[in-house]
């Protein structure tokens, strides 16, 4: 069933207003209410001393208008007595400096105190509206590793990250061996000798960071984990999702094997933030859905789309009459099946007094109410269908992650670099689904693989196998350069064991950096290659894009190669709108 809603948090103004907020949300044409979210207080006052009653009544005013309930497990922000009573509990930044109370999300996510008592929140309301009709689902803490809170290096992290090294390593020799800890003196001979890897006058080793990567995605998975569990110790029919954020695509952990916990996924959507002069364009926006949505590869809840401007401290554009609007139905059309909107009314106080709302602080009705209603009439008469996609842009945690720990060009971007191969197909109205490496990709007839440059033997078998079958793979710069371990391969030409799928081998590279690019040719196209230059001897394959007066010599900046009854297109660049359009032209056509 699907379900249009508002974001409404009661707690924050008392009993006197729910009536006629109410009777408001009803008249919108809303049919739930989400809640909770910020309100430990409320639900648990004292340690171990629950009380429901003031949510109880804000859910028996719903059910007599017919609003169904979306209730969160608000552990994003905890009480005061958890961090009077435990202030270990917090996160803490690679300089010793322990997050104060007061903001939020300041956990530590691997505080076995803080999971205990966000568990135990989780069960206990569990188990006191377990058999609400009323709640269709619920969610788990909020916005998981926003604001840099998907990194931690408090001791317990660092006792985690030892046991999780110790039970990944048959023994410390093979550590050793793996991470060439013989380079400047590192060898190790304990697993507790091995630091968490905090900013240090040169670089760390790549395998120690990455290794920390790794954990940190565990930590995330963890802790929504034990959540979900908690819920559904209850009762397992009870569905549980989780809202992702925004900037997800960038975090320390992987959101599609924390999405493996989740029932289905929730996505929080914003198009613009305080701070920001404009924003983002509509295929930037597209992707950041369709990123969400691929998840798990289903219809998502969208739980907060904004309606006025939001900020914190710093403001700045506000959503255009009827923009709102249409960010909010065309979100539909990457696969979005309910949808909420934040917030019903802006509050006076507190850190987000500038989070504008559906109402304002003064509580009139005015254009943004309206057109929230004009919403909800025509999101309901729209037809939602999972979109269905003949190309997948593939999303692989552990080269994001060599590529963010070392980014070789100070103006190369992971994210960007997938919204821009996202934007040929945005522009040319094709759908795509963005989807892990682990996952299936032979029901697409093209496969984009952004910056994969840890590739294992398995996935290369894999993308061998589906070219030959008719497939056409797109790889980029930096494809296989490296092994699991985040290191460069001994003894063999670059992209590693796939140049008989590229049709070339790369004979001269170098990073471009800021202000910097390479002139290139395709056929009478004049372009630009930017951040990388892989200069790339053809083999077998076939010439595509062409450098030009380039100091290394006569060489490809992107090779074409058919391969059984596929092509393989290898582009050797970040290539200027002009060429990657004429490109995909080609790969596409």
């Amino acid at each position: 069933m699907r379900y249009y809603g508002v974001d409404y948090y009661p707690e924050q103004w008392g009993m006197d207003l729910v009536d006629e907020d109410l009777d408001n949300i009803v008249e919108l044409g809303a049919d739930l209410i989400r809640i909770g979210d910020f309100a430990w207080d409320r639900f648990e006052p004292e340690d171990g001393r629950y009380d429901f009653s003031f949510f109880d009544e804000v859910i028996e005013k719903a059910k007599k208008r017919n609003l169904h309930i979306m209730m969160c497990v608000p552990t994003a922000t905890m009480p005061s007595w958890l961090y009077r009573e435990h202030p270990e509990i917090m996160n803490e930044d690679e300089r010793g400096y322990r997050q104060p109370y007061g903001a939020r999300r300041g956990y530590c996510m691997n505080s076995d105190v803080y999971l205990e008592k966000a568990a135990a929140l989780a069960r206990t309301m569990a188990e006191h509206y377990k058999n609400e009709e009323a709640i269709v689902a619920w969610q788990v803490d909020n916005e998981i590793g926003h604001e840099g809170s998907d990194v931690c290096y408090c001791k317990t992290c660092h006792r985690k990250f030892v046991e999780y090294l110790r039970n990944k390593y048959r023994n410390i020799e093979e550590l050793n061996e793996r991470w060439g800890t013989s380079f400047w003196t590192h060898t190790y001979y304990r697993f507790e000798d091995i630091p968490v890897p905090k900013p240090s006058f040169t670089a760390q080793n790549p395998s120690l960071r990455l290794e920390w990567e790794r954990f940190r995605s565990l930590s995330a998975v963890n802790f929504i984990r034990t959540l979900r569990d908690a819920v559904k110790s209850v009762d397992e029919k009870l569905i549980v999702t989780h809202d992702f954020e925004g900037g997800i695509i960038n975090k320390s952990f992987d959101p599609f094997e924390v999405s493996k916990c989740l029932d289905f996924v929730s996505y929080n959507n914003y198009p613009v933030w305080g701070g920001q002069p404009a924003p983002l364009s509509d295929s930037d926006l597209a992707f950041t859905v369709d990123f969400a949505r691929g998840f798990k590869q289903d219809k998502i809840w969208v739980t907060e789309s904004i309606m006025g401007a939001q900020g914190h401290n710093d403001i700045g554009y506000a959503p255009r009459p009827n923009e709102a609007k249409k960010w909010a139905l065309d979100s539909m059309d990457h696969g979005v099946e309910s949808l909420i909107f934040f917030r019903y009314r802006g509050f006076t106080k507190g850190a987000e007094q500038f989070c504008f709302g559906i109402l304002d602080a003064d509580n009139v009705k005015r254009r943004k109410y309206y057109e929230t209603q004009s919403f909800f009439k025509e999101a309901r008469e729209k037809t939602v269908e999972y979109p269905k996609s003949d190309v997948a842009l593939v999303y692989d945690y552990d080269s994001k992650s060599s590529m963010k720990i070392q980014r070789q060009s100070d103006v190369f971007s992971y994210e960007q670099e997938c919204m821009k191969l996202y934007g040929q197909l945005f522009r040319r109205h094709m759908n795509c689904d963005i989807i892990p490496s682990d996952a299936d990709f032979t029901k697409y007839r093209t496969v984009i693989l952004p910056y994969m440059i840890i590739m294992s033997d398995e996935f290369k078998k894999r993308l061998k196998d589906y070219v030959k079958d008719g497939g056409t793979a797109v790889l980029t710069a930096r494809t296989g350069w490296k092994d699991t371990d985040n290191n460069l391969i001994f003894g063999k030409r670059l992209p590693v064991d796939l140049d008989d799928l590229t049709g070339c081998v790369i004979e001269e590279q170098e990073t471009l950096l800021s202000g910097q690019s390479s002139p290139c040719v395709y056929g009478d196209t004049q372009g630009e290659g930017r951040i990388f230059a892989e200069m790339l001897k053809v083999t077998d394959g076939k010439e595509a894009v062409k450098w030009k007066d380039n100091p290394f010599g006569d060489y490809a900046a992107a090779v074409c190669k058919e391969y059984g009854k596929g092509r393989c297109f290898y582009l050797g660049s970040s290539f200027d709108e002009k060429i990657l359009t004429k490109l995909f032209d080609e790969i596409l056509k």
